[in-house]
């Protein structure tokens, strides 16, 4: 079997031809029952899909079904025994074929003008929206209908459509933030991959960076390969491995600087790298990534700087940190936090 998440993506005439997808329709089993059943349970955006799959699966069983000649001449006594009269006999054509076998070529044609209408009903219907998010101090990673792994950080959101396999661009929406390890030909297609901002375009053919959008600003940390960045009625930015680009979408300037682009992803092993940071800068990162909301007493403190490593799943870790740092002391109430500096 493979993962919960491969069918996540997956259209209902990809997922009719699925072998494990097949042995479950026709020949179910409580592991098989089991599996699937935990299919809808982690992707519950497929159950519609899964539905439409499994009538396919049914239609196309049914129609290379070889049916029986008595059946067929049993139909067929039926069907002149309701007629007001008795058509007049016909001699064949010498060669001609029997009856039965021109009544099973009518069957097959309709059978197969009613695939093609299943067919033109599955590519002109409206594309199905894909969404993958994750909570505060959650992280994932899914696979998109190319080929492509993204891993989502806490508190993003990921969108796409259902229709890749037919378009020519592929084209994601994100907010939060998100580490790409784009295919580079799906298919053996070549195919851009773009991320849409609220504040630019990240345009790429096959590389891995990291993309964060929150607070009206985005960040661009490009690890390898190339990706281009539009904005509209600016000037196109190329990035080179170890680029970082920042814009806001209040703002024109742009920060464009080399960095240690490892250091940007390494949420993706469990660390969280503070170099140099002001605390205002890290309270905002609390909030974003766990929904915490930290504040100081003393607002001189926001500009002073902190370094360290803590790991990205143990938020009350940093908290502790911050505080010893700073010498404060905590005081907590729900998803609220104060630091106080501590008297002398």
């Amino acid at each position: 079997m493979k993962s919960l998440d491969y069918y996540a993506s997956l259209e209902a005439d990809d997922l009719a031809v699925e072998p494990e997808f097949r042995a479950w329709v026709l020949s179910p089993s409580p592991p098989l029952n089991q599996f699937w059943e935990s299919v809808k349970a982690v992707n519950p955006q497929q159950q519609v899909v899964i539905e439409q799959a499994r009538l396919l699966v049914y239609g196309l069983e049914m129609t290379w079904e070889d049916v029986p000649e008595e059946v067929t001449e049993a139909s067929y006594a039926r069907l002149r025994h309701r007629l007001p009269y008795e058509p007049p006999a016909v001699r064949p054509l010498s060669g001609a074929r029997p009856w039965f076998h021109r009544y099973r070529a009518v069957a097959a044609a309709l059978a197969m003008l009613l695939l093609a209408g299943v067919g033109w009903w599955l590519l002109t219907r409206s594309p199905e929206l894909l969404t993958y998010q994750t909570a505060y101090g959650k992280i994932r990673t899914v696979t998109l209908p190319d080929g492509s792994v993204v891993t989502l950080n806490a508190n993003s959101t990921l969108n796409l459509t259902n229709n890749w396999s037919t378009q020519e661009r592929r084209e994601v929406t994100l907010t939060g933030e998100a580490y790409f390890d784009v295919n580079k030909h799906p298919n053996g297609r070549r195919m851009p991959f773009i991320v849409h901002t609220g504040t630019m375009d990240v345009v790429v053919l096959g590389t891995r960076f990291s993309v964060t959008t929150r607070r009206e600003k985005t960040q661009v940390v490009l690890q390898e390969g190339k990706v281009k960045l539009e904005r509209d009625r600016q000037p196109d930015i190329m990035m080179q491995p170890g680029d970082l680009v920042e814009a806001s979408a209040n703002q024109q300037k742009i920060r464009h600087t080399r960095v240690n682009a490892d250091r940007y992803v390494a949420w993706r092993e469990n660390q969280l790298i503070f170099e140099d940071e002001p605390l205002q800068v890290i309270t905002q990162r609390v909030q974003d990534l766990y929904g915490l909301r930290v504040s100081v007493t003393d607002r001189a403190l926001l500009d002073e700087r902190f370094t360290g490593v803590t790991p990205i799943d143990q938020p009350d870790l940093l908290i502790r940190l911050l505080a010893e740092t700073f010498k404060c002391r905590t005081t907590r109430q729900g998803t609220d936090i104060v630091l106080t500096p501590k008297t002398r």
